[in-house]
């Protein structure tokens, strides 16, 4: 009779065994799983935020004192783009903005548009273009964070409306945020109230 005993309270530990045995590799299959979803997907969502398109940084300033200005009504755009697509729009302040480069081309261009009726110049007639000659490249960033292109500007043409010159002051075109082209408008202090104000930068 012990015997029985003994042979029933085995067979009841072994099958509270394989019930735990069950549950334990259940648990560390689903650890398995996250840390194979992290590996594959990136568990840190801000590991590719310094991995993101190359866009260059245009800023706008004044040729008669070099300093920024922030523009109160001029609207930027891409020739030939979309009317929808505007990059900034008249009536919105700026003193900068990102230009996207078109990559499967060699050149994209640029139209400023001055929205000031009073002065006179709400007129297209009046828009300047600035147009970027460049080389592309893709570059690889990583597995998780893929890849972008990255540009090297090798000529600068604009129409002089209102624009003095047109500076670059870096032409490799990487991800990296920072300030690489910079409009000079013929605007001196007294009357820089006609197209804009001058401003510090943030």
């Amino acid at each position: 009779m012990f015997e029985r005993y003994k042979t029933k309270l085995l067979a009841r530990k072994a099958r509270m065994c394989g019930g735990l045995h069950h549950i334990v590799w259940g648990i560390s299959g689903f650890v398995c799983a996250s840390v194979m979803a992290c590996l594959f997907h990136g568990c840190n969502t801000d590991g590719c935020t310094d991995n993101r398109s190359a866009l260059p940084l245009m800023a706008f300033y004044s040729s008669s004192t070099d300093a920024p200005m922030v523009l109160d009504s001029i609207g930027v755009g891409g020739v030939d783009a979309p009317a929808d697509s505007l990059l900034v729009y008249p009536g919105q302040s700026a003193m900068s903005t990102y230009l996207p480069f078109r990559f499967e081309k060699n050149s994209t261009s640029f139209f400023l548009h001055y929205a000031y009726p009073q002065q006179g110049l709400d007129d297209p007639r009046f828009n300047d273009t600035i147009t970027f000659h460049y080389t592309s490249s893709p570059y690889f960033a990583s597995e998780e964070c893929g890849a972008y292109y990255i540009y090297t500007i090798k000529k600068v043409n604009y129409t002089r409306h209102l624009i003095a010159s047109v500076a670059v002051t870096d032409s490799a075109i990487t991800n990296v945020e920072m300030e690489r082209i910079r409009v000079y408008f013929r605007t001196s202090e007294a009357d820089a109230s006609a197209i804009g104000k001058e401003g510090d930068r943030p």
